[in-house]
């Protein structure tokens, strides 16, 4: 009988921990992106998405082209292995394999908040779970600053029903309920 009772208590401790590996692995919140924190270095990101396919794209540095002293960023893109893009993880300093990340732009709908917030929701559910203090305009993007989780996220103007191209303001009661976002972005302090 204690055999059994033991035996079933592991099992519930091994599907518990198992269910939260998975959610964890999904995860968006302040300096956090699935697996990445804001204490991750560079030289971590191949063994942390194993299971996937990372492709580095490497700028040239302070040099950058023929010399112009241009500082271009270095970009990790991840894959799902059937392809699908799911982050491109940007590090504070080009070419520094112990950098730390600035920022993770999010292309795939898994990653959200605790509340369910991802690429996938819509304006009002993004607007009832975050607290929104600013909305800056583009000429053809609304740029929503989320605090909470020091993020952003954008929006075409031409889903809000903007036509001009014009740097005009943008409130948040002029963005109707059901648009999506077109990108999402978790700054790393």
């Amino acid at each position: 009988m204690v055999k059994i009772a033991s035996s079933l208590a592991f099992l519930l401790f091994l599907i518990v921990g198992i269910s939260c590996s998975n959610s964890s692995q999904f995860k968006l919140a302040k300096n956090q992106v699935g697996p990445l924190n804001s204490k991750t270095p560079m030289h971590e990101i191949k063994n942390l998405f194993a299971k996937d396919s990372v492709v580095k794209i490497l700028s040239e540095g302070m040099l950058g082209y023929r010399g112009a002293y241009s500082q271009e960023d270095d970009v990790y893109l991840v894959y799902a292995k059937g392809g699908k893009h799911l982050l491109t993880i940007t590090p504070r300093e080009p070419l520094d394999s112990m950098s730390t990340i600035r920022n993770v732009a999010v292309h795939d709908g898994i990653y959200t908040t605790k509340n369910g917030i991802g690429l996938n929701s819509v304006f009002s559910e993004i607007n009832l779970m975050s607290r929104i203090p600013k909305v800056e305009a583009t000429f053809t993007k609304a740029i929503l600053f989320l605090d909470d989780l020091n993020a952003t996220m954008t929006l075409n103007k031409s889903d809000l029903g903007i036509k001009t191209i014009r740097l005009e303001p943008i409130q948040l009661e002029q963005i109707p309920d059901a648009v999506k976002p077109q990108s999402f972005v978790i700054w790393f302090d």
